[in-house]
């Protein structure tokens, strides 16, 4: 009984350990959920899954053929007698067996270009994934950060209602000795209620973030879920790297412009494949094969005896008829095996195809590639220069983001220096209620926008990390 009073014990401590344990997420946990939900990351891998099939089919088209054959069926009536070719009118059954085999030697290398073609391709889906998985990450970042952003605030919100809360405390005891006048109490009473609020906004903000990025990753969070900073920097720094930098490494590092590459060069070898339909092709064709009739004989001779023929020779004035020995035969059917390995035949040759005209169907096809080429190319061209705005783009806002916090930063520090003089006039009776609330308002509003801002700036530099194929942790 206590062995397992103890046992119990701990399956409890454990379940509720875990239970604890599972409403705390970290980036890297939602990235990974996110990664293994996504139902368009899913088709990518069944895309790239045909791609792969594409190419080995490709790969496997360049080998030897080769295919077996089996014929058997009843002829009734009139027909030819495999085995003597004369008419005969009888059922008969008939059989034929083989193997054909060949191979290609030379195609004006079409089969050589389509497997090029095939692993450019190949290569493009596989960059596309790798790009999507980028993306779902880079987002799932965005949101994470929100989500941090607005945890931050929330928490600087509960930080000045009691700040208020304390001050109003104070001021309804000093109310009750008379010691201050009433419409400073009501003052700090309406204060406590602005920032109020202010909790009750940044407290739905929170849920509406959550709930985003549930929504992205595929999952709803527990209404206590809290999100770890772990592996992220949320102390900003300067960006270390310009525009131009990030374009040249955009460029070599990022899927979305390796795929873009990948097409036009898979475009560039289809035009290469469907060239080489106009050449002629040259084939090792050959057979090996065996027939089977059930009307095959076989004749054993049984005897022999001298007949008169209508033929003569003169002897004198006499005319001696002429005789000729006359065979007796007796048949018998030749059998299955017998006729399998009697009838055995074998061909190897040279099969020359020359394309001189299939309804323009080539040539068709030859033009058609070539406008898939220029459509590559115009696609890959559009990729680049949208990057590199998106990127010019970008860099600009983490720029403008950066020099908003130091202000922001300053700002803090000059507002907060000011409460701290205020916060003592004011319990002094120095300065009247309105001061007070002017300079409290001033310190928490800019608190409020320094959390954002320093969110926002690290969000861009983030972005930025995409662009050059970073890891986004």
């Amino acid at each position: 009984m206590k062995l397992y009073v103890i046992v119990l014990t701990c399956f409890l401590h454990a379940m509720i350990s875990h239970a604890q344990d599972s409403t705390g997420y970290t980036l890297q946990q939602c990235i990974d959920i996110a990664i293994k939900h996504n139902l368009d990351l899913q088709v990518a891998a069944y895309q790239l899954d045909i791609a792969g099939v594409n190419l080995q089919q490709s790969r496997a088209a360049a080998l030897p053929y080769a295919s077996a054959y089996a014929n058997q069926g009843i002829n009734k009536g009139k027909s030819i007698n495999p085995y003597t070719n004369t008419f005969i009118n009888q059922e008969i059954i008939t059989g034929q067996y083989g193997v054909n085999a060949g191979l290609t030697l030379f195609n004006g290398f079409n089969l050589l270009n389509t497997m090029r073609q095939n692993y450019f391709n190949y290569e493009a889906t596989k960059m596309d994934r790798e790009q999507l998985k980028l993306d779902i990450t880079i987002n799932a970042m965005l949101a994470y950060l929100q989500v941090l952003s607005c945890q931050e605030q929330l928490s600087q919100a509960a930080s000045q209602v009691e700040v208020s809360n304390a001050q109003v405390q104070r001021l309804m005891i000093l109310e009750k000795n008379d010691a201050v006048s009433p419409s400073v109490l009501y003052d700090t009473k309406g204060q406590l209620a602005n920032d109020k609020l202010t909790y009750l906004s940044m407290k739905s903000s929170l849920a509406t973030a959550k709930i985003t990025l549930g929504q992205l990753i595929g999952i709803h969070f527990p209404s206590n879920a809290t999100f770890e900073k772990t592996g992220i920097t949320v102390s900003p720094i300067a960006y270390g790297n310009s525009a131009e930098t990030i374009i040249s490494e955009a460029s070599a590092a990022l899927p979305m412009v390796k795929a873009a590459e990948l097409r036009r060069l898979s475009a560039v070898k289809n035009i290469h494949a469907s060239r080489a339909l106009l050449f002629p092709s040259l084939s090792l064709v050959g057979n090996i094969g065996t027939n089977y009739s059930d009307a095959a004989l076989a004749q054993k001779l049984t005897g022999s005896t001298n007949q008169s023929t209508d033929q003569y020779v003169m002897i004198g004035s006499s005319q001696v008829p002429v005789f000729a020995p006359q065979y007796e035969y007796s048949s018998s059917r030749i059998s299955f095996n017998d006729q399998f390995t009697n009838n055995l035949n074998s061909y190897i040759g040279l099969s020359l195809q020359i394309p001189l005209f299939n309804g323009l169907k080539t040539r068709s096809q030859l033009s058609i590639a070539k406008i898939n080429r220029e459509q590559a190319e115009v696609k890959q061209t559009a990729t680049n220069v949208r990057l590199k705005n998106n990127i010019a783009q970008a860099y600009n806002d983490m720029s403008v983001s950066y020099e908003r916090y130091l202000l922001l930063e300053q700002q803090v520090s000059d507002y907060s220096e000011s409460l701290k003089i205020g916060t003592v006039k004011f319990e002094k009776g120095a300065i009247t209620s309105v001061d007070y609330m002017i300079a409290k308002n001033n310190s928490d509003k800019s608190k409020m926008n320094l959390i954002a801002s320093k969110y926002e700036y690290i969000l861009k530099c983030k972005v930025l990390d995409y662009f050059m194929g970073k890891t986004v942790l």
